[in-house]
């Protein structure tokens, strides 16, 4: 039998055992999946598991990217837009702590990314398994996060590619994929409606990652290619069918990637340094007020301020797509910071989401409004 076989069983299990223990509980299991990795990324061949974490990354930015329809866009609110301009503010403040490290340009934008980008899977994912759909601060902070895709996608156009060289083919690749998808969709969309949802899922999957290839081959982001690719399936409207028919397939692979991410950690922080965790940890407190600032913009009340604080708190993603572009480019303290904010981030917001309503009343000082009693008949 192969051994990856062998890996992918011991993985599969030991990620099933950690997500049902949290479940019983009522916690999300992504934090499970990372701490998975960190506990037994050692003994375990994360190497034979490949090529399905990778896979799940790119269907994880394939899944972002059909947030971006034309509908969703536009049905952004006033408030998630101004509550996403405080939010931006930790651009410019990631960029500053960059150079005080001691990066140059380059750099420091790409620690500026990591710092400003939260995770709007983990986030979307954390508010339905928690059943906070239906809060006020909900709507403000998945517009938010939406906004910060926007941003991170068009950083990574700017610096994924290898030289200006690399900038310009993304950007032409992008034309040529938003031109197919204004001329050619219509029919292509037809032909879909007649077909199967296996030869769909088929179609979507060789469709996905031969763009991410595209873009590697152009000296690009293949993650903004898998991006890019979910953006125009949302604008062709499939959404809802292709987020059906990925669903699966894309957790799974995504729970084996945030096991790599976990293993991989260890190797990557051998020797932490004093400037890694002040970096991670004012990458992890920047964004609290910013965020608190941006809900009292948005018109939400002390409380729900607070909860939209605590929501953005988690990153993932797209900082260990800025991680892995950081190390390629020779910006290892980049790299780890981003890692870093996963490894910390994702627990933790986890555990913020989770108690948000009993940390409210903690650090507001409120109490719970007491009962009133039945009338007497």
């Amino acid at each position: 039998m192969h051994p990856s076989v062998e890996a992918f069983a011991l993985a599969a299990g030991l990620l099933a055992l950690g997500a049902a223990l949290v479940h019983r509980f009522g916690f999300p299991p992504l934090p499970v999946y990372l701490l998975t990795g960190l506990l037994v990324g050692q003994r375990l061949p994360v190497q034979d598991l490949e090529p399905l974490p990778s896979l799940g990354l790119l269907l994880l930015l394939f899944s972002v990217g059909l947030e971006f329809g034309p509908d969703r866009l536009k049905g952004l609110s006033g408030k998630a837009v101004q509550a996403g301009f405080y939010d931006a503010l930790a651009l410019p403040l990631g960029f500053l702590l960059g150079l005080l490290a001691g990066l140059d340009l380059r750099g420091a934008a790409l620690l500026a990314g990591a710092i400003y980008v939260s995770s709007s899977a983990v986030i979307a994912k954390l508010i339905v398994d928690l059943r906070r759909a239906a809060n006020p601060e909900s709507e403000v902070v998945l517009g938010v996060s939406v906004l910060e895709d926007l941003v991170i996608a068009f950083l990574l156009a700017l610096l994924g590619g290898q030289g200006p060289g690399g900038v310009l083919a993304g950007a032409i690749l992008a034309l040529a994929y938003f031109a197919f998808a204004r001329y050619l969709g219509p029919p292509l969309l037809r032909f879909m409606e007649g077909i199967s949802d296996e030869l769909v899922l088929l179609m979507g999957a060789a469709f996905t990652t031969g763009t991410a290839l595209l873009f590697q081959a152009a000296g690009t982001s293949e993650g903004l290619g898998a991006f890019l690719c979910g953006v125009i399936a949302a604008s062709l409207g499939l959404r809802e069918r292709l987020e059906r028919l990925f669903g699966p397939v894309r957790d799974l692979g995504v729970a084996l990637f945030f096991l790599v991410v976990g293993a991989s950690a260890r190797d990557l922080f051998q020797g932490l340094t004093p400037t890694l965790v002040v970096l991670a940890l004012l990458g992890l407190l920047v964004k609290l007020p910013l965020n608190f600032l941006g809900g009292a913009r948005a018109g939400l009340s002390r409380k729900r301020r607070l909860y939209s604080a605590f929501y953005l708190v988690p990153r993932g993603e797209f900082n260990l797509v800025l991680g892995a572009l950081a190390q390629a480019q020779g910006y290892p303290l980049v790299a780890q910071v981003a890692v870093l904010l996963v490894l910390l981030s994702v627990p933790l917001g986890a555990l913020l989401i989770r108690f948000a309503p009993e940390l409210g009343r903690l650090l507001l000082r409120e109490t719970p409004s007491p009962r009133r009693p039945a009338r007497s008949s």
